[in-house]
């Protein structure tokens, strides 16, 4: 379970920090609502990812039933889909957060896996060679 939080706590601080700092930077060449958008997306991505790693255990829990794991499933893409729909929906509603923002934010957490498996993994593997 340590390993788990570890891997939330590596990801989520990454990409808050990415977040932040590219909001910053959009803040001070005067795209504000897309910084704001940047950071709002990227919280409810953040809170996506925790909530499914905090499922992990109760679907392996009832892996040898697949009628509770398929319901276990759809119950959970229930949940999480409409957390998600938040952040888009309050940029439409508010314009001084930009809707391209938010969308890219939600995917910031996948991002930063992305690129912390592709780019930094595989140049320190290059590297050892």
């Amino acid at each position: 379970m340590d390993e788990l939080r570890d891997t939330q706590k590596k990801y989520c601080s990454k990409a808050m920090f990415v977040a932040i700092a590219g909001a910053v930077a959009l803040i001070v060449i005067g795209e504000k609502a897309i910084g704001k958008g940047l950071v709002l997306g990227t919280f409810f991505s953040i809170l996506n990812f925790v909530l499914m790693a905090q499922m992990i255990p109760m679907r392996l829990a009832n892996a040898n039933s697949k009628p509770k794991t398929s319901a276990f499933a759809f119950l959970s893409i229930l949940l999480r889909f409409p957390l998600l729909a938040v952040p888009l929906v309050i940029s439409l509603k508010i314009n001084a957060i930009d809707f391209i923002g938010v969308v890219i934010g939600i995917f910031m957490v996948q991002l930063v896996m992305l690129f912390d498996h592709l780019i930094f993994k595989r140049l320190l593997s290059v590297r050892k060679v």
